[in-house]
Parts: structure tokens; sequence; C-alpha cells
């Protein structure tokens, strides 16, 4: 079947796919004809879970329980989009058309402008996808354009083809409670927890939480994901290790960051700031 208007790009042994058209995500990345991400063959697949395929851009990221939040006195209001914990889950920026500002054979550029429709704050982002011969790199430009400060949280939901084995850089654990909310303790690693920084399968456990980081690299199967040091936590999920893949988010501010005090970061008027990752084979 595939998907209307994915743009490729290719270099060396690596190609993937793009679409501006569903949040500029990147439907398939692959590797000598190998998927590396989870990937997204028909549009039918987003009804069941919409991110799980690719690497969705996630703005503000996770849960803002009850979709409330409030900043500088003022309150504001999300849409409930997870009815099962009352939280507005993910943003809605992964929904958006992104616009196409340029491609070439191994680099597509495009653009998102948001005027307080899907964020009560007016933002810029540009996004662009290149493939060398040694792998994929990947850049988030987020600039403010409103007239007030902006707190944001904001996040990668690579969604990966489930690997072998896979190592995690993190140490302390956001305890959450039944309905995946943070409680505000932090938990020492639990033996399995130990293993994803040494070395662990993801298959047949079930894996999911939300960690703080030590380090801006994982392993993944033969892959190294590396990204920029100012995402300071990881995500985690697994579907129980029965769904054959493993997401491994990295994340700038807590999950329900929005209602933390040290939660979230903030932009000024006018000021940008830059997310990247890179994916490298071993």
């Amino acid at each position: 079947m595939g998907v209307k208007d994915t743009i490729v790009i290719k270099s060396g042994s690596w190609e993937a796919g793009v679409c501006p058209r569903l949040g500029g995500n990147i439907i398939y990345f692959r590797y000598c004809g190998k998927d590396i991400f989870n990937p997204l063959v028909d549009e039918k697949q987003l009804q069941a879970d919409p991110y799980l395929q690719g690497a969705p851009i996630l703005l503000p990221a996770n849960r803002i329980y009850k979709g409330k939040f409030s900043f500088e006195g003022v309150d504001y209001t999300l849409p409930i989009t997870e009815p099962r914990t009352n939280s507005h889950l993910h943003g809605l920026v992964h929904r958006q058309p992104f616009t196409l500002v340029e491609s070439g054979e191994d680099f597509v550029t495009m653009a998102f402008s948001n005027k307080g429709l899907v964020y009560p704050f007016d933002f810029d982002m540009k996004v662009t996808y290149r493939l060398d011969a040694e792998g994929l790199s990947q850049e988030y430009d987020i600039v403010n354009t409103d007239t007030k400060i902006m707190p944001y949280t904001f996040c990668l939901h690579s969604a990966f083809v489930e690997p072998d084995s896979f190592t995690l850089p993190v140490c302390k654990r956001q305890e959450h409670d039944e309905i995946d909310i943070p409680t505000g303790r932090y938990l020492d690693l639990t033996e399995q927890e130990r293993g994803y920084v040494t070395g662990s399968p993801s298959k047949g456990l079930e894996i999911v939480g939300y960690y703080e980081a030590t380090g801006h690299t994982s392993r993944v199967g033969d892959f190294l994901y590396t990204v920029s040091d100012n995402f300071d936590y990881w995500i985690l999920y697994n579907g129980r290790g029965v769904s054959g893949f493993l997401c491994l988010e990295p994340q700038a501010g807590k999950v329900n960051g929005l209602n933390i005090d040290d939660g979230y970061k903030l932009l000024a008027p006018g000021e940008s700031v830059r997310y990247t990752t890179r994916y490298t084979h071993i």
C-alpha cells in the first residue's frame, strides 16, 4: 500500500521515508534494507496507536494531568486525549501537516508554525533529516514567536524495531502512580533496570518507565543513538515485550512537567533552541 506523499532520501546503505503531511514524521528508516524504526506502511496503523511508527514529535511531551497547567498567573487548558488517565497525552504537533521547505537526494527540511491552536503559545518549528555515509542526523529548531515566555517540554517518541539487546544511560526512576502520573518521588533502579545500563533484552520483559539521564548515547541492537545534551530524561516503553517494538525516547523536561516547578523548559520571546539526534551503525 504505502503512504501517500512520502519523500524518500538515501545515502550509501541508508534510506528513509519522510511524510511532512503526517507531523513531519520519518515513517521508515533502513540500513542495508533492514528496518531500524517500526515502519508506518499503512495509515490505518495510526488509528490503533499514532506513536508507534517512526519517531513522532511530541510538544508538550508525555502526559499533562487533567490537561491543565498554570504559568505566570494564567491558567491554561489542553484537550483530554487519553481518557484513561484524564490527561493530555503527547501534544498535537505529531498530528499537524508540516510544510516542505527543501529536499534533496539525502535530506529534507520541513516547517510548522503554531498560532496558538495546538499549544497556547506561538512558536515555529523547523525539522531537518539528513543522511550521509555514516548514518542519520536530525535537527529540531524551535523558536518562540509569541510576546510572552513559553514553557514547554519536548520529546521524540522513537519507536525501534525490537532489538536483541539495548543499553540506556540512566540512574533514578521518576515514580508514577497507577495512571502513569509522577508522584514526585525518585527511586533507585531495580535489578531489571540496572540491566538497561549494562545491556538488556527487550523481548519478554515488560518495560515502561521515566528515567533521569546520565548520558546521551544508547545502543539499540547494532546501532548507536546519540542525542543532544539538552535532553535530560529518557522514556522507555515496549508494549509488555510482546509487540515487536521498543520506544526509547529522549525527553527535555519531566512527565507532567508543566505542573512541576522545575519540570519544564523556557523560551523567551524571540529565543530559539535546537535539539539533535544521530543514528550510526556500530
